[in-house]
């Protein structure tokens, strides 16, 4: 009986404290959560007339203002931070281009940004009243041409692509009476090729590098006619006497040919010239190997002369001469500093071998400026 009266007092004991615990007061502790939010609609790219303005973004934050920053990354965008918002100004924009900008918000490692422009000034540049399409035709011969150029923004860049060597800015004047015109004179190289060639040129200003204005220059290549060559007109150093007299080389045969010596040696390299019957100041040759392989001309000099007697260097060619069978080569034009009558072509090195040795050639022609 005393068992149970110890055991029933352990337990009312038990629920007494536990009614202590239960009834007690409870501490809770407020932290109040510091955030920065700049809305969507704030957010949103501004675009600021030529005249400049105002624009005002919202701030949404319980951050003391002294703890969140904005700064603008343009000297030309000023900001004025407030409580609640931000204020972005700009003034009158002089220049000929747009401006770019961008305004950021940020506190902690937030951080948002506002993407801000401003009209420029519109830029004017004409190239004979057009800014692009125009085309100036011009002759194989050396020549200038002129554009009249309109424009309100500095003319500090021609570009003429690396490639057109033959078009150079040969003189920039004002237009006598207008202020925003001025006569822009190229001087364009001869063309001694057959073919035509062309050139862009493109007006550019640091005002406004993106505003361009451009014209297209297309120069025809050089007319030439064929030389009318006679057997006579020809000669060599070293005539084969069994075949391929030199004749061969003009006869329109390509069948037959001119072989210069192999049963018998010289000290110097072979050769073969034309005299012509008229001085001349450049020209192109052309050649045709013989349809069979070996002999072929892989290394040549071409000397001229006005006496057959004193020979001046017109050109060497080491490189690009052909050896295949019956392939045939057309040289540039060739521009001597004056006039000649006389044109030697001596091999120094053929497919076979090094000078003096003996080479072939089924055709030869040689053309002159119209």
């Amino acid at each position: 009986m005393r068992k149970n009266i110890v055991l029933f007092g352990l337990i009312g004991v038990l629920v007494s404290l536990l009614g202590v615990i239960s009834c007690g007061p409870d501490y809770e502790t407020e932290f109040e959560v510091k955030s920065l939010i700049v809305p969507d609609k704030s957010l949103a790219p501004v675009s600021f007339p030529l005249e400049g303005g105002e624009a005002v973004a919202e701030v949404e934050t319980n951050v003391a203002i002294t703890d969140w920053s904005t700064s603008s990354n343009a000297a030309w965008l000023s900001i004025d931070k407030k409580e609640g918002k931000v204020t972005m100004s700009a003034g009158n924009n002089d220049t000929y281009a747009p401006r770019i900008a961008r305004v950021t918000i940020e506190y902690g490692y937030q951080a948002y940004y506002i993407n801000v422009t401003q009209a420029g000034k519109t830029p004017l540049l004409l190239i004979d009243g057009e800014r692009e399409g125009i085309v100036k035709s011009v002759s194989a011969a050396e020549t200038t041409i002129s554009v009249q150029v309109k424009s309100n923004i500095v003319l500090d860049h021609i570009l003429i692509p690396d490639t057109a060597d033959f078009v150079h800015v040969d003189a920039i004047t004002d237009v006598e009476g207008s202020v925003d015109e001025k006569t822009v004179t190229f001087k364009i190289d001869p063309n001694f090729g057959r073919n035509a060639r062309y050139s862009s040129v493109t007006f550019q200003s640091s005002d406004n590098y993106d505003h361009t204005a451009s014209f297209l220059i297309a120069q025809a290549g050089m007319i030439f006619v064929e030389i009318p060559l006679t057997a006579d007109m020809l000669s060599t150093n070293a005539q084969e006497p069994n075949e391929g007299p030199i004749r061969n080389l003009l006869d329109g045969n390509p069948g037959t040919f001119f072989h210069s010596a192999w049963s018998y040696s010289i000290s110097e390299p072979h050769f073969f010239q034309v005299t012509l019957n008229d001085p001349i100041e450049g020209c192109i040759f052309w050649y045709q190997n013989r349809n069979a392989s070996g002999g072929e001309p892989i290394d040549v000099l071409i000397q001229v002369s006005t006496d057959g007697e004193q020979w001046s260097d017109l050109t060497h060619i080491t490189a690009g001469l052909p050896t295949g069978s019956s392939s045939q080569y057309e040289s540039a034009y060739l521009a001597a500093d004056s006039p000649f009558t006389h044109f030697r072509f001596t091999v120094n090195k053929t497919s076979s071998g090094t000078a003096p040795r003996h080479f072939s050639m089924a055709e030869f022609k040689m053309y002159a400026p119209e």
